[in-house]
């Protein structure tokens, strides 16, 4: 059987980030460009793409980049609930790994790349968090953030159980590009060993080591 990655590029879409929404939908562009024109990378990670703010949206269910036909365009607004975004991630994670099996693939742990520029609006996240990353569940994903903007680098060190990149400067734009690109540096890395390799490397980026860890 193949070796699969389930891959969850999860992105702030709230407020704060209209402003940066035309780079914002450039680089997911881009993003599904590269994944798409890489076979290698796109048949070892199957990827599902989620915006979240007031409410969360699967832009693109888990699916083998190179059969998107174009990457739809995320519309920003609203607040930043975590807690929702969390729900959504156990419950695509459920479903995926399941139809993913069926299809005769030998799954991975799922992995999440949480991007966002700011703080979580809702109060209760929390509970939300720990049923994702339940070590009793056995489907519990690694999660890589990335903060950038008005990001709290102390509430990501909660949320972050495999890596951490702080963005080291105040230019949005910039960072949400070189976030995306050490994303896909990983997923390249991963697709060429079998297994996660994480690019620790990132333009603009402080790497911040993460001492919690999840067992499998």
């Amino acid at each position: 059987m193949s070796l699969c990655l389930p891959t969850y590029v999860v992105i702030d879409a709230s407020s704060s980030m209209k402003e940066h929404e035309t780079v914002l939908n450039a680089t997911l562009s881009r993003l599904h460009y590269s994944l798409a024109s890489n076979p290698r990378v796109s048949e070892f990670a199957r990827v599902s793409v989620i915006a979240f703010s007031t409410d969360v949206h699967v832009v693109i269910p888990m699916s083998d980049m190179e059969q998107v036909p174009v990457m739809p365009e995320v519309i920003c607004g609203g607040r930043t609930e975590y807690g929702k975004t969390f729900d959504q991630l156990r419950q695509s994670i459920e479903q995926d790994v399941s139809d993913l099996r069926t299809q005769n693939f030998s799954v991975l742990r799922p992995t999440v790349f949480f991007l966002t520029d700011g703080g979580p609006t809702d109060t209760n996240w929390q509970r939300s968090f720990r049923t994702l990353v339940d070590k009793d569940w056995p489907r519990h994903p690694h999660l890589i953030a990335y903060g950038f903007g008005g990001a709290r680098r102390d509430v990501l060190e909660q949320v972050a159980t495999k890596a951490l990149f702080i963005a080291d400067g105040t230019d949005t734009e910039s960072a949400l590009s070189e976030a995306i690109a050490g994303l896909l540096n990983t997923l390249v890395a991963s697709s060429k060993t079998g297994q996660m390799q994480i690019a620790t490397e990132v333009k603009g980026f402080k790497y911040v080591p993460v001492t919690q860890e999840y067992v499998d």
